[in-house]
């Protein structure tokens, strides 16, 4: 399991403590330093049931609309990563973007964490 973190992102910060505290070894991905490809952007993104313009942090700055295409968002991302929405939490067959945090439920391994009450 990866997570994609910024550590100056509260929410990121609350996934990486939260999953720390779990026994589901992951590894920390620090995309803003180590950029990733559009390639592997557009598989992380692919896998995911969210829309590719969610993987967007939007603002004046981002040239792109919710019409983008997902080839010019992984791209776009590759290029701009700090516009790259955080945490990503990517399980393999699961890719979340965890904002809140409770969307981990949709992980399998955590789904038992969060209840429905």
């Amino acid at each position: 399991m990866d997570l994609y973190h910024f550590n100056r992102c509260s929410k990121s910060r609350q996934a990486l403590q939260f999953m720390t505290e779990q026994s589901t070894p992951f590894e920390v991905i620090d995309y803003q330093n180590n950029p990733r490809s559009a390639h592997a952007i557009h598989d992380l993104i692919s896998r995911s049931t969210h829309e590719p313009i969610e993987f967007v942090r939007m603002s004046q700055d981002v040239e792109l609309t919710s019409s983008a295409t997902l080839d010019e968002i992984a791209t776009f991302l590759s290029i701009h990563p700090q516009h790259m929405q955080r945490p990503v939490v990517d399980a393999g067959t699961h890719v979340i973007i965890a904002r809140p945090i409770e969307l981990l439920a949709a992980i399998p391994e955590y789904s038992s964490l969060f209840s429905n009450e």
